[in-house]
């Protein structure tokens, strides 16, 4: 049996083909019902596929001073989050920076996987190179890097280019027809980064459960997106009755790595940043994928982690997020981080 969500979903496929096939003569009408009702049964067992008869509970847990991290496969047939952290970036120039990121694969985990493996390493590059070329080696790799010295139109170009080289090095060692978003998170000692590609998300939130900043999603039901799309010679439409809407009628957000049997030029690995600063104000940040934020808003996040923070520690407060959204019907892959500032 199929979750209840899913269900409903079909409830309101099978009213948008009544509404569609009432106008049909009436010599038709039982043709039309088989066809219908075969349609339906397709499109039933293509969604099926993806979905578990009950959800796995169990839960990847992580947790340091200063973050945790929580994930479930729930609902989905497989798991396609992938995470990754270093506290240090590395142990030179960018030891005092953190890194944080969630990748949420679909269709396979092969991009997912690539990209956490190498979107580090490619980042801590490009950033070497721009000091070079901002300080033409008078920064020694023994010299702690604050935001201070960075020049934000590099650092930005440089983040932005860097999300570019990785789809490009991905096209060669991906071996399924994967795609994934990402959110980024990096902490340096005087600013926050929260670098996005697709629908997950990071919020930054004072003590108080007050959203201090936040990434937005790129999804198909963003204007300035369409508009981008449109003129990139791309189409967005939904696929049937209740579905969202679609790229290509294929994918339900606007940017990604991967994806490459698809126009790179509609959907790209193009990145928007968001900076802030690492003040008094400021006390956690937290990153997830979308089956937290399809049924929770950013506010109602961080209520949920404020009131708990002050009592619990933080890989108990991300196990209790997963749990609240499992009981609010999520039927995604969920992935959080927690991150104390």
């Amino acid at each position: 049996m199929l979750h209840a969500g899913i269900e409903a979903l079909f409830g309101r496929n099978r009213d948008g083909h009544r509404t569609r096939h009432i106008f049909h003569l009436r010599r038709h009408h039982h043709h039309h019902q088989q066809h219908q009702q075969q349609h339906q049964k397709d499109e039933h067992d293509h969604i099926a596929k993806f979905f578990l008869d009950k959800p796995k509970l169990e839960k990847i847990l992580e947790r340091s001073s200063t973050y945790g991290f929580a994930a479930m496969q729930g609902w989905r047939s497989s798991m396609e989050d992938v995470h990754k952290h270093l506290v240090s970036l590395d142990n030179y120039s960018w030891k005092l920076w953190s890194y944080f990121a969630i990748f949420d694969g679909h269709n396979g985990i092969d991009t997912a996987k690539n990209a956490s493996d190498q979107l580090d390493a490619h980042l801590l590059n490009a950033f070497n190179h721009m000091l070079e070329k901002q300080y033409n080696g008078k920064i020694t790799s023994d010299t702690p890097i604050h935001s201070s010295h960075l020049d934000f139109n590099l650092l930005n170009a440089a983040i932005k280019q860097t999300y570019f080289e990785l789809d490009k090095d991905l096209r060669s060692v991906v071996k399924d027809d994967s795609g994934c978003v990402c959110i980024t998170c990096l902490i340096g000692p005087e600013k926050i980064y929260l670098i996005n590609i697709g629908d997950s998300r990071a919020i930054i939130i004072s003590n108080n459960g007050q959203v201090l900043a936040h990434t937005e999603d790129h999804k198909p039901d963003d204007p300035a997106e369409q508009e981008r799309i449109h003129e990139a010679g791309g189409k967005i439409s939904k696929s049937s009755t209740g579905d969202v809407l679609r790229v290509e009628n294929q994918l339900a957000m606007t940017r990604v790595l991967g994806d490459f049997a698809m126009d790179k030029h509609i959907v790209p690995p193009m990145a928007d940043i968001v900076e802030y600063p690492r003040n008094l104000l400021a006390s956690f940040i937290i990153l997830a994928c979308d089956g937290i934020w399809d049924v929770m808003t950013n506010e109602e996040v961080a209520t949920f982690v404020i009131h708990r923070a002050s009592t619990n520690k933080l890989e108990e407060i991300v196990s209790q997020l997963l749990d609240e959204c499992i009981r609010r019907r999520s039927t995604d892959n969920m992935s959080v981080y927690i991150v104390k500032i």
